[in-house]
């Protein structure tokens, strides 16, 4: 499965940044629309989570990187979705930064 590395950096302490892009997978309707059957399961303790549905599967890691964080979200997409990595790519990193803004 061909894969898509997000990672951006948060001026939001990691708890922060972990909250608003926990809230953001869970809820938000443009990703329920691309694959309904999606679901996430996230670990608090550790500010990470994974979201899996039938069209893709998605992993996310938070670190601590002094006052700030540094997120990272990994997605494997089928390979008959190759040819619009790039948008996925683009959609995913304009909906990080939002929430993370």
């Amino acid at each position: 499965m061909p894969k898509i590395n997000i990672e951006k950096m948060s001026s939001k302490s990691p708890r922060d940044s972990y909250a608003a892009i926990k809230n953001m997978l869970s809820d938000d309707p443009d990703l329920r629309n691309l694959d309904r059957s999606y679901q996430c399961q996230f670990d608090d303790a550790s500010l990470s989570g994974r979201a899996k549905g039938q069209k893709f599967e998605a992993t996310l890691t938070i670190a601590e990187t002094g006052p700030q964080a540094k997120v990272q979200l990994e997605v494997q997409i089928p390979l008959m979705l190759t040819p619009f990595k790039g948008l996925i790519e683009t959609t995913l990193t304009k909906k990080l930064e939002k929430a993370l803004s």
